[in-house]
């Protein structure tokens, strides 16, 4: 299983506790949608508005 997986599978698990937590709702959202990238073993989300440009153009 991808870090990718596990991290979505962990970050769901957290949510059913903690419904209320806005930054794991936000990495969450971000892996879905594949606005990250992995700088070594840290996980970097990048802003929604730059997503959307590098699909465009």
């Amino acid at each position: 299983m991808s870090r990718k997986l596990r991290l979505i599978k962990r970050l769901e698990r957290h949510l059913r506790k903690h419904p209320n937590d806005k930054k794991a709702r936000e990495i969450l959202e971000a892996l879905k949608a594949g606005r990250y990238e992995w700088k070594g073993r840290s996980l970097v989300i990048k802003p929604a508005t730059e997503a959307a440009e590098a699909q465009q153009g």
